[in-house]
C-alpha cells in the first residue's frame, strides 16, 4: 500500500512541473468538512464514521499550509470480550496546488500527525493480552481535488493518509 501510494505522488509530482495555472490564491482559506471510506486500522463494527475537517490557507498561488483532524470509533466482538477503539488525528499539512482539469483545484500534500488511538475491552482479565499505547506521530501523504460550484461552495475528495485512505465532503472557500 505505501508503495502505491509513494508511485501516485511521485507521478504527481512529475505532472506538477509542467506549467502552472494556480486555482488556488495567494490569501486565500478552504475549510474542508467530509466522511471516509476504508478508515486505517478500523477494526469491527464502525460506531462513530470516519469524519474529519481541515483548514488551508493559500501563502502563494501554488501552496498552502494548515491543520487537519478527524475522528472515527469502532466496537469488536471477540470470543471472551468486546474490545472498542477510537482514532484521533490532528496535524499540520502543507499543499501544492496545480490546475490539471479546468476548474478544478488539484493538490498533492504532506502532513505531520499525531494519531492517539484509543483502546478498551470489557474484561480486564484480557486487558494484558493487547498492546494499548498505538499512539504517536505519524508522517503521510494525499492528493486531493476540489470543484467548486459557486465561489464559495464546493465538494472536494482526498486520497491518501487521514483518519480515511478516500475522504469526500464539502469545502467553503473565503478569502
Amino acid at each position: 500500500m505505501k508503495k502505491k501510494l509513494y508511485s501516485i505522488l511521485f507521478a504527481s509530482a512529475m505532472l506538477f512541473s509542467f506549467t502552472s495555472n494556480a486555482q488556488h490564491d495567494e490569501g486565500q482559506s478552504n475549510i474542508n468538512i467530509g466522511i471516509g471510506f476504508a478508515a486505517f486500522g478500523l477494526s469491527g463494527d464502525a460506531t462513530v464514521p470516519p469524519i474529519s475537517g481541515s483548514y488551508e490557507y493559500g501563502i502563494n498561488d501554488n501552496i498552502s499550509v494548515g491543520a487537519f483532524v478527524g475522528y472515527t470509533a469502532s466496537e469488536q466482538d471477540l470470543i471472551f470480550a468486546k474490545a472498542t477503539y477510537s482514532y484521533l488525528v490532528f496535524g499540520a499539512r502543507g499543499s501544492y496546488h496545480k490546475e490539471l482539469i479546468d476548474d478544478v483545484d488539484t493538490y498533492a500534500g504532506i502532513m505531520v500527525a499525531y494519531n492517539s488511538v484509543g483502546f478498551d475491552i470489557d474484561d480486564p482479565a484480557f486487558e494484558n493480552l493487547f498492546d494499548t499505547d498505538l499512539s504517536g506521530i505519524v508522517p503521510g501523504v494525499y492528493l486531493g481535488a476540489r470543484y467548486h460550484f459557486t465561489d464559495n461552495l464546493g465538494a472536494f475528495l482526498e486520497l491518501g493518509y487521514g483518519v480515511s485512505a478516500v475522504n469526500l465532503g464539502l469545502t467553503v472557500r473565503f478569502d
